[in-house]
């Protein structure tokens, strides 16, 4: 029963049109981190852990809202590993952080590389989306649309 439920959003969301491009602003936050070191006490087995610290680029994006369908919104945020969605109210004058992390991690898929922004209603109808992606081969896309490569 749960993942027939699950479908159906799934098959709802599909159907949500994209944000009009000239209705938000993508800022990208391009920085260069220090991966922490692992934990010497703990055995961690996979790609993550298989890694040599060190200071590799970060990304942090700052969406910045031009227009809403309607004074009170929500944003609901999920990506394609967390199945537990962050939602906060938004508006015009505060941008929506996204931090996505190390982009040497999206590309070779140990965290998260796709993102689904969906504004909802005061009534909680989802109005529409915007979805950010990030290749395995570093290409960077929002709502379909390359906008670079990392």
């Amino acid at each position: 029963m749960h993942g027939f439920i699950f479908i159906l959003a799934f098959l709802f969301l599909q159907e949500l049109p994209f944000k009009s491009k000239d209705e938000f602003e993508i800022k990208l936050d391009y920085q260069f981190k220090q991966r922490p070191l692992p934990d010497h006490n703990t055995v961690h087995l996979g790609k993550d852990y298989e890694r040599n610290p060190g200071v590799l680029p970060y990304l942090v994006l700052d969406i910045k809202l031009l227009k809403l369908p309607s004074e009170k919104m929500r944003v609901r945020i999920i990506n394609n590993l967390n199945a537990r969605a962050i939602s906060r109210k938004v508006d015009l004058n505060s941008p929506v952080g996204l931090d996505l992390g190390f982009t040497d991690d999206m590309k070779d898929r140990v965290t998260a590389h796709r993102y689904t922004l969906t504004f909802i209603t005061q009534d909680k109808t989802p109005v529409e989306i915007i979805v950010i992606n990030v290749d395995e081969d570093g290409s960077f896309f929002v709502n379909g649309e390359k906008r670079g490569k990392f």
